[in-house]
């Protein structure tokens, strides 16, 4: 059974041109050990014994999107979600955290307001000048929003971010 499948999935690639900057993106992340949104989100679930909520609303229109449930090193117990834009190289980072485990930068430009009468804490271009953040808890997680463009480009404004926010927020 599982040469028939193996059999039929190189079959189907054949036919599939093949886009080297899509290829090498995601054999990057893989490589670093990201899997698919869905399975890095229900590891975080199962271990952290908590929901969590993905973002419904991106900025942009992702090309790419990753997740890692980090098990070991400094960001243990943290879940990281990827989304990449291949034709300008944006990507935005969402960072989940149980309460416990949350040690997210507590540098604040200023607090803006999330649905639901919730704040959230804003950070823009502080650490790096094309970096833009947005820090909020829900539900028992910390959620860290980070967008990072080119070194040409402007950060991200607010509103871009407290749009992904609140379309974590139910």
């Amino acid at each position: 059974m599982s040469k028939l499948l193996l059999v039929g999935l190189l079959l189907t690639m054949s036919f599939q041109p093949l886009n080297t900057e899509t290829d090498s993106i995601t054999s990057n992340y893989i490589s670093s050990g990201f899997t698919t949104v869905e399975k890095a989100t229900a590891q975080y679930e199962k271990n952290t014994r908590l929901d969590t909520i993905t973002p419904q609303s991106i900025p942009f229109k992702p090309t790419h999107s990753f997740g890692r449930y980090n098990d070991r090193g400094y960001y243990k117990g943290k879940l990281q979600l990827e989304y990449v834009d291949s034709s300008n190289m944006d990507v935005m980072v969402v960072w989940v955290a149980g309460q416990d485990q949350e040690d997210f930068p507590r540098a604040i430009s200023k607090y803006v307001p999330l649905k639901n009468g919730m704040d959230g804490s804003y950070v823009e271009g502080k650490e790096h000048a094309s970096i833009s953040k947005l820090a909020f808890e829900y539900e028992g997680n910390h959620y860290m929003i980070e967008y990072i463009r080119a070194l040409s480009m402007p950060y991200v404004k607010e509103g871009s971010l407290v749009e992904v926010a609140n379309s974590i927020i139910q």
